[in-house]
């Protein structure tokens, strides 16, 4: 089974390809170029606030008429 172009850019495996996975490749590796590189002192670590858990109601459950 021949891996995915995505697969084979991440391994460097690009040996063996045909042009319509080239330009498939050539966009995955435009895409991982566009993304920034952060350092572990540049993260930013966002708190989560505790929202109030919604007040649940209870709904109160009526017997049928023998009819229905």
């Amino acid at each position: 089974m021949k891996p995915s172009p995505l697969e084979q850019v991440l391994t460097n495996a690009l040996n063996d390809i045909d042009p319509n996975e080239e330009q498939e490749i050539k966009e995955c590796l435009k895409g991982l170029d566009a993304l920034k590189e952060m350092s572990p002192s540049e993260e930013k670590i966002e708190e989560l606030k505790k929202e109030p858990k919604p007040v649940e109601v209870k709904h109160e459950l009526k017997t049928l008429p023998s009819h229905l």
